[in-house]
């Protein structure tokens, strides 16, 4: 092939991005890398700029905390000849919007029964959870896999079945995860087609919105229920 000297098999590229030849396969399953160029069905070839790919994809997942999924959008922008300018307002934007909410966010993404093990939660409730939108899931080739979020959301719902409530009285949350859902659907149709401002400033100005108004809302209802409990027949 005319090519080699341009090309570099795969010990090569793990050499020079520090990740083992099994994190790249798995990061060629997953769609974050395309193709090498195969010369038989046991040697492939891989472009230089794989290295640069493979060192984004560790900086965006080691430094910045974002899932595969969001990194696969970086990356697709950055092939799609994205200007820098662009691809650096993109990473800040998402790195703000995916920074951990705690410690326990940063596990790595676990499977169903890992999940189990780890909130003591049987394997239909957690289904049960997954289907009222409570956790969310990815699909990947290796199967579901559940974020850091959803382990601490199936942890406290375990406190609350061990205070006396069941799975079916959790349904409000299906309808407050709903309606968030269809918020964020109208504010994308409003606001990010609209042109009037950057994609990352409207990022960084809704989410610092929504996520005052959610907080103040949660306050005067907390407070309102509270006055009922201790103040009865206050209205």
């Amino acid at each position: 092939m005319s090519n080699d000297k341009k090309l570099i098999r795969i010990r090569e590229l793990a050499d020079a991005t520090g990740v083992s030849i099994q994190t790249i396969h798995y990061y060629l399953r997953e769609g974050l890398l395309p193709p090498p160029t195969k010369t038989s069905p046991n040697m492939a070839y891989y472009n230089p700029e794989y290295i640069d790919d493979i060192r984004l994809i560790k900086e965006l997942k080691g430094k910045r905390y974002l899932p595969l999924s969001v990194i696969r959008l970086v990356l697709d922008a950055k092939r799609r000849g994205k200007q820098v300018n662009d691809i650096q307002d993109m990473k800040l934007t998402l790195e703000d919007i995916f920074r951990p909410v705690g410690r326990s966010e940063e596990i790595e993404p676990v499977n169903l029964m890992e999940v189990v093990v780890m909130t003591g939660l049987p394997v239909e409730t957690l289904e049960v959870l997954s289907k009222m939108g409570i956790l969310m899931p990815v699909a990947t080739t290796e199967g579901e896999h559940y974020d850091g979020l959803d382990v601490n959301i199936a942890c406290n719902v375990k406190k609350l079945l061990d205070l006396g409530l069941a799975v079916a009285d959790l349904e409000f949350f299906k309808v407050y995860a709903g309606a968030l859902l269809q918020g964020m659907q109208i504010i994308r149709e409003k606001v990010f087609r609209s042109g009037d401002i950057s994609h990352a400033d409207a990022c960084n100005q809704v989410k610092e919105i929504l996520d005052y108004i959610k907080a103040a809302l949660d306050t005067k209802i907390y407070r309102k229920v509270a006055m009922e409990i201790t103040l009865p027949g206050y209205d």
